[in-house]
């Protein structure tokens, strides 16, 4: 009987410890004078999961608390949300006491996903920054544009055959899906293979998972993003194993065929990630030159997959409800196109179009895919006259809040293109604009996902008039890291 009670004054205690250890780690912000949003016990403010998207709620937590710095908690680790862009210039170009991503940087049991630029650092990053570099050249980009535009071709006849004759509406997200998939893997790795001629293609395996959005793929992103902790103990991997394995499989067996053959195709980006294995061989990394290799193809396809995608959902479904708007780029697009003698532009026409890039900038604005981009200071830092943030402290610049702001966007919610006529094509106008981030770790493949949405779009719309078929508000996925809507929106396209 004396032990029972031992144990379970024991029990009580340890239970009694851990109880009050976590009430004092939820006084962190209040200790600090900082404003925050109250936790709820163990999931911090995690209590949204499941019954809205991440992008709701750092839009929403702005709302809430218009002050240009928020507390939250990540489960039990304390962050800090910064909304102005004074404060997001600071993090984002301070490379020195910003140098790492908050997010899971995966385990040596899962090579693909801990090797690439995106988690990558110290040494690695720098190393594989510089690597990267040369990948995205104005030559380059000119053959890759060639490539795109054959999948762009095949995408206008699959809208013709599919959706124009048989007077079927179109799920933009899963048509979208399929342009990109094929984009990739002919870019990439010179696969004619097309899923928008019904052709099986191993790349669809690979990004129809990553774009697949349930309740287990929604508590891996959440974990992998906000508490790395947690997916570092549980050894979670970027991409599952069957994924993995079929990624594999497909490069190489491009490879072998090529060399089999005595092939080099310099059109496509598969070489020049074969190159990247022996210039990381060569600089010290030879035990892991191969994996470095096919993580970086493997975090390129994640990376544009999508992103892209969400986007050209997102611009066509405007398009459809913005038939001024819609006309004024179809006319942009028919004079550049009647001046060219061509259906399909190159490179250099497609920068010609200055209203087709301030189209993708505001949906970008108003639709920006990743609501918030994330940093983790190697030392305290200075934020403001007030504010110290501790070493491993997380910071989350509010790219959604910053979008909406009424000071530099006036009317947010409004799609406005007009916005981004006086703007170049990457201008981060004062750190208020940041699709696709800004400073040291800024998107490097920003070039190439600004020419597959280029492409798809002239195809689309000067083949076709976009009209509305479903109300307006869309609501988003719940469980997608990426602003997506939630059944993939629908259109009607009509042949001009």
């Amino acid at each position: 009987m004396l032990t029972l009670c031992l144990f379970t004054l024991f029990v009580i205690a340890i239970c009694s410890y851990i109880y009050f250890s976590i009430r004092k780690r939820y006084n962190y912000w209040k200790d600090r004078g900082i404003v925050h949003e109250e936790p709820r016990f163990i999931v911090g403010n995690f209590s949204f999961f499941m019954r809205k998207s991440f992008w709701e709620y750092f839009y929403d937590l702005k709302k809430k608390f218009p002050q240009d710095c928020v507390g939250i908690y990540l489960g039990l680790q304390p962050g800090l949300v910064v909304q102005s862009p004074e404060l997001a210039k600071k993090v984002l170009v301070d490379s020195d006491c910003f140098q790492h991503r908050f997010t899971y940087s995966g385990t040596v049991g899962d090579p693909i996903g801990s090797l690439n630029l995106f988690v990558s650092k110290g040494r690695l990053r720098k190393d594989l920054q510089q690597a990267y570099s040369p990948l995205f050249t104005t030559a380059r980009l000119k053959t890759v544009t060639t490539l795109m535009n054959i999948n762009a071709q095949d995408l206008k006849e699959k809208i013709q055959k599919d959706f124009v004759e048989e007077g079927k509406p179109v799920n933009i997200k899963k048509l979208m899906t399929m342009y990109v998939t094929d984009t990739l893997a002919f870019s990439v790795f010179g696969l004619r293979l097309s899923t928008l001629k019904g052709e099986k293609s191993p790349l669809w395996d690979i990004t129809s998972h990553i774009t697949k959005c349930n309740f287990s793929r929604g508590m891996e992103i959440l974990t992998i993003f906000f508490i790395p902790s947690l997916a570092e103990a549980l050894r979670m991997k970027f991409f599952s194993g069957p994924a993995t394995e079929i990624f594999k499989k497909m490069f190489w067996s491009v490879v072998k065929l090529r060399q089999a053959k005595g092939e080099k195709n310099n059109t496509d980006l598969l070489e020049y990630f074969l190159k990247l294995r022996d210039k990381f061989a060569a600089i010290g990394y030879d035990d892991l030159s191969e994996n470095l290799m096919l993580s970086q193809a493997a975090a390129f396809i994640m990376a544009s997959i999508e992103t892209t995608t969400v986007t050209l959902t997102y611009t066509i479904f405007e398009l459809a409800y913005h038939q001024e708007e819609q006309e004024k780029l179809y006319n942009e697009i028919n004079d550049v196109v009647r001046r060219s003698g061509k259906n399909v532009l190159d490179y250099t026409e497609l920068s010609e179009l200055k209203y087709l890039i301030a189209v993708i900038n505001e949906t970008l604005r108003k639709c920006v895919p990743l609501q918030h981009l994330d940093r983790v200071p190697v030392n305290d830092y200075q934020l403001t006259d007030d504010i110290v943030l501790e070493k491993g402290i997380p910071i989350m610049v509010n790219v959604a809040a910053l979008h909406h702001d009424e000071r530099f966007f006036p009317e947010p919610n409004e799609w406005r293109p007009e916005r981004f006529l006086t703007s170049s094509e990457f201008d981060a106008l004062n750190y208020t604009f940041l699709p696709f981030g800004e400073g040291h770790r800024s998107c490097i493949g920003k070039r190439y996902g600004m020419l597959q949405l280029k492409t798809a779009l002239v195809q689309i719309v000067h083949n076709f008039r976009i009209e509305p078929i479903m109300p307006y508000e869309l609501k988003s996925d719940p469980y997608s890291i990426v602003l997506a809507p939630i059944d993939g929106a629908s259109v009607k396209f009509v042949p001009r």
